[in-house]
């Protein structure tokens, strides 16, 4: 399976290297309000989860991701 950042950067079109738990839309220019969407989309489809409205708005970085990840029992 894909790890979290690798799926992210897919999404951002950047290196995986340049992210890390506290990479979100407040540091990386290409995540946008669009990203925002694509990533949750990618996570969901990838992870096999459905995350909630307020989970979704909750997500300001690869950590939250992440930990919205573990609270539906993956990783």
């Amino acid at each position: 399976m894909i790890h979290l950042t690798e799926l992210v950067a897919n999404v951002l079109n950047v290196p995986a290297s340049t992210l890390d738990e506290y990479s979100g839309p407040a540091n990386q220019p290409s995540w946008d309000s669009l990203a925002q969407v694509t990533i949750v989309a990618a996570v969901e489809g990838t992870y096999g989860v459905s995350l909630t409205m307020p989970e979704i708005l909750a997500i300001k970085n690869i950590g939250d991701l992440d930990a919205a990840l573990k609270r539906h029992g993956v990783g």
